[in-house]
């Protein structure tokens, strides 16, 4: 898996490389109007990959960001996960969230969009064993770098509160939070329509 990911980076790299001219017109960052979709994951190097926002735990993310201005943007997300051991009698887990947020975006370069906000989310999960209820708020600093016209990568870092609410089988429910980063080596891959 590693190797097909790298061998998929590079070659997108090297097309890429290859057709992009160098006029200050090729990369522009995305202004009033632009709209924008990503998918985010988080590479696992043991193995496998890990799909989600930093706040949620695995999953697949998706995000769509709409320019109101061409320094600000709204961000709508969605966060689904499903898994099940494949032992008989066991349960299967799965999770929901959705959020939105405000991005302000800085000058940056050419192919850099550097950015900064705040978000929140509210989610649900299902363990088999306990549900638990999650709301969580908080803010971000990130940038995307534009690997050939309209395709970006990013990295993003944040710091939230989150509060939940966790509600076992036959027991009763307790309420906790926390303060927090959400600083992951997670992986941002879009595009701009």
């Amino acid at each position: 898996m590693k190797k097909l990911l790298l061998i998929a980076a590079l070659s997108i790299f090297a097309f890429g490389s290859a057709q992009i001219t160098t006029d200050a017109g090729t990369f522009t960052k995305p202004g009033a109007g632009a709209t924008m979709f990503e998918a985010q994951f988080t590479p696992n190097l043991n193995g496998g990959t890990q799909f989600g926002m930093p706040e949620i735990t695995g999953g697949a993310t998706f995000m769509m960001r709409k320019f109101d201005s061409d320094t600000k943007a709204k961000r709508y997300f969605a966060n689904f996960n499903f898994a099940d051991s494949g032992v008989d009698g066991a349960d299967s887990t799965f999770g929901i969230a959705a959020g939105m947020g405000i991005e302000n975006h800085l000058t940056g370069a050419e192919r850099l969009s550097t950015y900064w906000g705040y978000h929140g989310l509210v989610g649900f999960a299902d363990s088999g064993s306990a549900t638990t209820l999650t709301l969580f708020g908080g803010v971000f600093l990130g940038a995307d770098y534009y690997i050939v016209p309209n395709v970006y990568v990013g990295m993003e870092f944040g710091y939230g509160l989150g509060i939940s609410s966790v509600d076992p089988e036959g027991g009763d429910a307790t309420t906790g939070f926390g303060l927090g980063d959400s600083v992951t080596g997670n992986f941002r891959l879009g595009f701009r329509l």
